[in-house]
């Protein structure tokens, strides 16, 4: 490729980043940004290992500085934080992450061949002024069928998801404990904070759907614009997530004739796989106990020893979610399809560190010998 194009895509994607010349030429380990002018003006060569580490750096996909094939650099996509980090720098490197993040997962079912998927997300037009909680919870009550997520849907979510829908869901370890979700021509995506604890996570994911499914640029303008339309929002996302984990109809016969105390009230959240204090607020709601009870719950020292020396045990016996990036990404190595090298960026880790990462998830990079079968 001409060195002029290289240089122009290295410039589009430092832009994009909103770096200037000198803060990327730091960033490179450089002590001036000399090399970086004369590269972007295009009378300096780049080395290969510099490629890659701009690439690292602005958090895009190498071949998209170099390659033939990508004429110009992806837009990004559009993406709703409910926290986004305060530092600027942390927000942009997290926002770059998951635009990379996506267009890998682009690029590995293109690798694997894999057809679009023939179901779509619903999206829901609504009046965030004129609409109420009810509301939240109908939409719900639809998800859940649309879905097939069965008595206890946390245990479904993340696979129906992924797929069925062709959702990208990504562990990020995220600096203000959020999340956040895109939706765009090519799918949509949900960004978990992976420092968190499992049932939160599910809270989370459950929280964006409704996000993904009501996404609307009017919508986001009005919530982005108007605080208390972002917090009604967000509230009418929770009160969506816990009757889509918690539905009313199983919930009504596991606590029918059960007396409500803490210890059921904590066996109840590990069935469903959500927090304690989750399962109180849907019980509220449901009319089952007040306001008051709830409060008075969340306070008590009780309460809380019970829910903390139970958290362990479930967390140690909880399955993980299942990652289909990661499986797709080994699988399209192992066919030889992406380098070690390539194969250790998506996964966020280094290359020294590849085969233990790999191990801790049960996955081993090989070089089998392929056995002889008999043939016709």
């Amino acid at each position: 490729m001409k060195r002029d194009v290289i240089a122009k895509r290295i410039r589009e994607a430092r832009e994009r980043c909103g770096l200037s010349q000198q803060e990327l030429a730091n960033l490179m380990g450089w002590k001036s940004h000399a090399s970086l002018a004369a590269i972007e003006g295009g009378s300096q060569d780049v080395k290969t290992w510099e490629l890659l580490k701009f690439a690292n750096i602005m958090k895009v996909p190498p071949e998209s500085l170099y390659s033939d094939e990508i004429k110009e650099i992806s837009e990004f996509p559009a993406i709703q934080w409910r926290n986004r980090a305060t530092d600027p720098k942390v927000a942009l490197r997290e926002e770059r992450d998951v635009f990379q993040h996506c267009e890998d997962y682009r690029l590995i079912k293109h690798l694997m061949g894999e057809l679009p998927s023939t179901k779509q997300l619903p999206c829901e037009i609504f009046d965030i002024i004129a609409v109420d909680y009810s509301w939240a919870n109908l939409l719900a009550e639809r998800m859940h069928r649309e879905l097939n997520l069965g008595d206890y849907p946390a245990s479904l979510l993340a696979q129906r998801l992924e797929e069925d829908y062709g959702v990208l869901i990504m562990r990020c370890q995220l600096e203000n404990g959020s999340a956040a979700c895109c939706r765009a021509e090519w799918g949509a995506a949900i960004v978990l904070n992976g420092k968190e604890v499992h049932w939160r996570q599910m809270f989370n994911l459950a929280h964006e759907l409704f996000h993904i499914i009501t996404w609307c640029p009017r919508l986001i303008e009005q919530v982005s614009s108007d605080e208390e339309l972002f917090n009604k929002n967000e509230r009418l996302a929770n009160a969506f997530a816990g009757a889509l984990l918690m539905p009313q109809q199983m919930i009504d016969i596991d606590v029918r004739g059960n007396k409500l105390t803490y210890s059921f009230l904590v066996a109840l959240a590990r069935k469903y796989r959500v927090s304690t204090s989750a399962m109180l607020w849907r019980l509220f709601y449901l009319r089952v106990i007040s306001r008051a009870s709830v409060e008075r719950a969340l306070e008590d020292e009780d309460f809380k020893k019970l829910d903390h020396a139970t958290s362990k045990e479930a967390l140690e016996t909880t399955q993980p979610f299942d990652n289909r990036f990661l499986r797709l990404a080994y699988l399209a190595y192992e066919k030889g399809m992406l380098s070690k090298g390539r194969f250790a960026q998506m996964l966020r880790v280094k290359l020294r560190d590849l085969n233990q990462y790999l191990s801790d998830k049960g996955l081993y990079l090989t070089n089998d010998k392929e056995i002889e079968t008999n043939t016709d």
